[in-house]
């Protein structure tokens, strides 16, 4: 039998089963000087630990997903399991965004009734709930997908363009889109030189325009961290600020 329809047949079996974990990665403002304290946004990032080959990164199941026709659950799974502890947490009093990662994929009228319809089921607070799409400019300049994005902007639902730099969206081609947060990718974030300088000042001045958060992705080192805030990043996520974590330890954050 092919390994990869095991795996998958595995990973449909896990995902209704509770197999899969959720760890909640934060997302801190930039806006005073040295390390934030509490964090501002949280991205739910999806976890496998199979029984026999350990811990499967998300860089190999979540393809496997998508070419078996399971990413539809899966990114269910994930926002139910992620929305109703985000919930609580701003129940408990914590003002809290949740960021979810979606595929194009995915993309739909019914899909964007769906999502908005959990996010309140959930409880989560209005406007809290953002859609992050990896940067693959192709399929999100259709469209037949540009009117499923302004139909969840106008659903109240959040959109984000993930590792923004790793590829070849320029930005002429992110205001076609109805962003409200861009995140820079770290093989710019930790660039020290003019041309990422200038790449970065580009993004930001373009956010500044059409009112989008950017996001520094990878701040690993206080060099780092001065960088985004010098360049004028709003906000930074990162090793150096914190890893993802399971929800517990981001209670503790929460709390500190």
């Amino acid at each position: 039998m092919d390994p990869c329809a095991t795996l998958a047949t595995e990973l449909r079996a896990a995902v209704p089963a509770g197999g899969l974990s959720i760890e909640f990665q934060p997302l801190f403002d930039l806006d005073g000087s040295g390390q934030p304290a509490r964090p501002v946004a949280v991205e739910a990032l999806c976890r496998w630990h199979h029984p026999r080959f350990g811990t499967i990164s998300p860089v190999h199941f979540i393809p496997l997903a998508e070419t078996h026709g399971i990413i539809a659950d899966l990114g269910a799974a994930v926002l139910t399991r992620a929305g109703r502890q985000v919930a609580a947490w701003q129940r408990a009093g914590h003002e809290l965004g949740l960021s979810v990662n979606a595929s194009p994929s995915e993309f739909s009228a019914a899909w964007v009734d769906t999502v908005a319809r959990r996010a309140g089921e959930l409880g989560l607070s209005a406007g809290s709930l953002t859609i992050e799409i990896t940067e693959s400019p192709a399929p999100q300049l259709l469209p037949s997908v540009l009117a499923v994005l302004e139909q969840a902007r106008a659903a109240g639902l959040g959109l984000s363009i993930d590792d923004l730099g790793a590829g070849d969206t320029t930005t002429p081609m992110l205001d076609a889109l109805p962003l409200t947060e861009v995140k820079i990718d770290r093989s710019l974030t930790q660039r020290d030189d003019a041309d990422a300088d200038e790449a970065v000042a580009a993004v930001v001045e373009q956010a500044r325009r059409n009112g989008w958060t950017v996001v520094a992705e990878g701040i690993e080192t206080p060099d780092d961290l001065e960088r985004a805030r010098r360049r004028g990043c709003d906000r930074g996520q990162g090793f150096l600020l914190g890893r993802p974590m399971p929800a517990a330890e981001l209670a503790a954050l929460l709390s500190a």
